[in-house]
């Protein structure tokens, strides 16, 4: 398989949670060809908010104000598979998200464990309180 291939494969994985598991299917390739061939490595951010509920902290406020947002930055699937293994050192780092039984194998979610990641690196799991 030459790099362009490589590119364009997709990767499985399996998501794996303390009762279930299933499959997943990446939907970014770890490398993108450039038109000129030069080869870019794949990095994905992923940005969570986190809101604070008003109405449950029992002074009769409403609203649902940014309390947080957190910002994770996710190994590249090389380095989920190949060098350094993240996925064989750390097994239960992506786990089954909730979706309907009869969804697709292909279209299944999986989540990542952000304590995991922490032990990977720190940096990937970066919070920014605002409130």
């Amino acid at each position: 398989m030459n790099i362009k291939q490589q590119a364009h494969t997709k990767m499985f994985i399996t998501a794996r949670g303390k009762r279930s598991k299933h499959p997943f299917y990446c939907a970014l390739p770890p490398l993108y060809v450039l038109s000129d061939y030069n080869v870019a490595p794949t990095v994905s951010f992923f940005i969570k908010p986190v809101y604070q509920m008003l109405s449950l902290t029992g002074k009769n406020q409403m609203g649902q104000p940014l309390q947080r947002i957190t910002i994770v930055t996710l190994p590249n699937g090389l380095l989920l598979s190949e060098n350094p293994g993240y996925l064989a050192k750390y097994p239960e780092l992506f786990y089954p998200g909730k979706d309907d039984k009869k969804k697709s194998k292909t279209k299944k979610r999986a989540r990542i464990s952000f304590e995991i990641l922490r032990q990977i690196e720190p940096w990937r799991v970066e919070t920014i309180p605002l409130v």
